[in-house]
């Protein structure tokens, strides 16, 4: 029997205390969630007892239509109501989209998130990763599936560009595929398109591709407790992922679903969206300038959206990670991030979920265990 393992982040999550400054998680700042507005949307939806009624698998319509239009108009991704079916959070659409479709093996990239590794090796699948993307020209079959995330990746942060996209579409659609009407499935995931801290959003892979489930999450940018996601796709594939939802859940909650759906209704998420931007754009410049003035040797990037920053220390950093942990800091070495958990010096910072007073401590910290071991 396999012998399968809980995910490394959700451990940590799990263990951490009071005392614990933790870089962990992919958590957004609680301080910013729209309590108020939310407690109003809570407050009409309870007006309807329908709110607590069993409601279609697919998902309420008002909500749906509404994810629909942001596609139509901000993601330049024509899409209709039909074309979106709400799920429980995004999590559950890998393993929705992995039961209900013939894949032989799945690439990732390298390295890439640890919540999708998980969820498609308990499906069996085997995975792959690429690098490159001229990589894939030669590794993608009828039967394999590729899942990307386009914009400001986990862990990484780091984007595609209109040019490679279009290429990775141009890979996906060429002769070979096409003419015997059998083509590669893309999961693209998009977490994070819309924290671009200069505000812009990018087309899609998925709007060049017609075998393909587009990811969405409402956890990022209003609240993860919700668990409100969604798939975008054409309407013959979500019919076959529906009947997998069907078996897991019936549907996502109705509840939930109503209290998203009056939120939307009455508020502007794109002016809280901008209110996100502004904020963590300053988290992760005060994070990068800490890591400079405390721990130079860690080579990073700033990323240009997103939740985490992702650099490489001297040393091996899940052997620091665990030194960390013991001083109540925690952060996620890197090796989680790869198929194949290779050892690797890279690691992943969250600064979204942390003041700056607790962003300068956790670092100083960790810059005395390194001083320390040399």
């Amino acid at each position: 029997m396999k012998t399968i393992k809980r995910s490394y982040i959700r451990e940590i999550l799990d263990s951490v205390n009071d005392k614990t400054i933790s870089f962990a998680g992919g958590l957004p700042n609680e301080d910013l969630f729209p309590i108020e507005e939310l407690r109003d949307a809570t407050l009409k939806a309870f007006e309807y007892s329908s709110s607590l009624q069993y409601s279609k698998s697919k998902g309420l319509d008002e909500l749906r239509s509404k994810i629909a239009y942001i596609y139509t108009k901000y993601l330049d991704f024509p899409t209709s109501k039909d074309e979106i079916l709400i799920t429980t959070g995004s999590q559950q659409a890998f393993d929705i989209i992995s039961k209900s479709n013939i894949i032989n093996e799945i690439f990732v990239q390298t390295p890439t998130y640890i919540g999708a590794l998980s969820s498609f090796k308990i499906s069996d699948l085997k995975v792959e990763s690429f690098k490159d993307i001229d990589c894939l020209n030669d590794s993608l079959k009828e039967k394999s599936a590729l899942y990307i995330m386009s914009d400001f990746s986990n862990p990484t942060g780091k984007s595609f560009d209109d040019t490679q996209r279009k290429e990775i579409a141009n890979i996906l659609n060429k002769d070979d595929f096409t003419i015997n009407k059998k083509t590669p499935l893309l999961i693209e995931d998009a977490a994070y398109s819309l924290l671009d801290f200069e505000g812009k959003i990018y087309k899609p892979i998925s709007s060049r591709y017609k075998n393909s489930f587009h990811l969405g999450s409402f956890s990022k940018i209003i609240a993860p407790g919700l668990r409100i996601g969604w798939i975008r796709a054409e309407e013959n594939l979500l019919e076959k992922v529906l009947v997998a939802k069907e078996s897991l859940d019936l549907h996502t909650s109705t509840l939930n679903q109503m209290i998203l759906n009056e939120y939307l209704e009455k508020n502007d998420l794109f002016k809280h969206i901008s209110i996100l931007r502004n904020e963590y754009k300053n988290k992760m410049e005060f994070m990068s300038s800490c890591f400079k003035k405390f721990i130079p040797s860690f080579i990073h990037e700033k990323p240009k959206g997103g939740m985490f920053i992702y650099g490489k220390f001297k040393e091996d950093s899940f052997i620091l990670a665990k030194r960390c942990l013991e001083k109540n800091i925690a952060f996620v070495p890197a090796t989680f991030f790869f198929h194949d958990n290779k050892d690797s010096f890279e690691a992943r910072f969250n600064f979204t979920n942390s003041s700056n007073e607790e962003i300068e401590k956790g670092i100083i910290e960790i810059s005395k265990l390194l001083n320390n071991s040399n």
